[in-house]
């Protein structure tokens, strides 16, 4: 499970590097939808609550419910939890909000190009539409 999340953070990095930003909820949505069949009813509990989880909280519970399975079917070892616990531990460190929101520092994104996924006008995204905020 970690190497799955840290290629999702990967990405993200690249992009933010490139000047695209990806929101925590956007990474998690996608995180969700590729996990495999045998997680489904894990995505729907998620899926289901009122709020989505933040990246780091869902990289948390996802690893906590492989070793949680794991342990479960009887086929961990010490050696795997320590693992994952450490690989955890290693993507999380150093992180900060910072990096994920500015981009490449120093340089804007040009929001002319950026396209609304909700009224599809330019210059902003879906989850700051002004008529996203009308309609509520």
């Amino acid at each position: 499970m970690p190497k799955y999340l840290t290629k999702f953070t990967k990405c993200r990095d690249e992009m933010g590097s490139v000047g695209v930003t990806i929101d925590d909820e956007d990474l998690v949505s996608l995180a969700l939808l590729g996990l495999p069949k045998s997680w489904h009813s894990y995505q729907d509990s998620v899926n289901g609550r009122e709020k989505l989880p933040g990246w780091e909280r869902l990289w948390s519970d996802l690893v906590q419910e492989e070793i949680r399975r794991s342990t479960r079917d009887g086929s961990s070892s010490k050696v795997f939890d320590e693992e994952n616990c450490a690989l955890a531990a290693k993507a999380k460190k150093g992180k900060s909000k910072k990096a994920s929101q500015s981009g490449v520092k120093g340089k804007k994104q040009d929001m002319s190009k950026v396209k609304c996924f909700h009224c599809h006008q330019h210059e902003h995204y879906a989850t700051n539409c002004p008529q996203k905020k009308k309609n509520k």
